[in-house]
């Protein structure tokens, strides 16, 4: 009957062949994005002050939105780099790295935008060039789009089942 399974034909989906929609390629990249996420996370829970110093080179907060971001946001990384890895609540993750991965880059935008020498923090602070700060940039845009290719993903598959 065409090498259609007569459960995929009931579901009305074509069978899907791939690389990229095989389950192991999905969690390959939980387990990287989830990863980063963990890393990046830890390394600004380890020097907050130096994290803070990234965040003020964006002249985008007063200093006391600055601290306080600088204090929440890693934590929050962590835990979103957590349950993405681990498959638990791995839709909201996803979700919310996307949204993290947008806000990322309109931060960096802007701040190339302005002129301004802005200093990431994505792994520790470090000395900000704009050889960096375009990579930085195009780290976040790949960030957003497989992050939002695996939320894409998993909507699909929960509506699946």
């Amino acid at each position: 009957m065409g090498g259609l399974d007569p459960g995929e034909a009931s579901r009305g989906d074509l069978p899907v062949k791939g690389f990229l929609d095989h389950k192991g390629f999905e969690l390959a990249l939980r387990i990287v994005i989830g990863g980063l996420f963990v890393y990046s996370g830890g390394v600004k829970i380890m020097d907050p002050l130096s994290f803070a110093d990234s965040i003020e080179t964006f002249k985008l907060l007063p200093p006391h939105a600055i601290n306080l971001l600088a204090m929440s946001l890693p934590p929050f990384e962590l835990i979103m780099g957590l349950l993405l890895a681990t498959g638990w609540r791995k839709r909201a993750a996803a979700l919310a790295i996307s949204v993290l991965a947008i806000v990322f880059a309109v931060a960096l935008a802007q701040g190339m935008a302005r002129g301004l020498k802005v200093d990431c923090g994505c792994f520790g602070g470090g000395a900000p060039s704009p050889g960096e700060i375009w990579f930085s940039l195009g780290r976040d845009l790949l960030l957003l789009a497989t992050s939002a290719w695996l939320y894409l993903g998993i909507c699909r598959e929960s509506k699946a089942l």
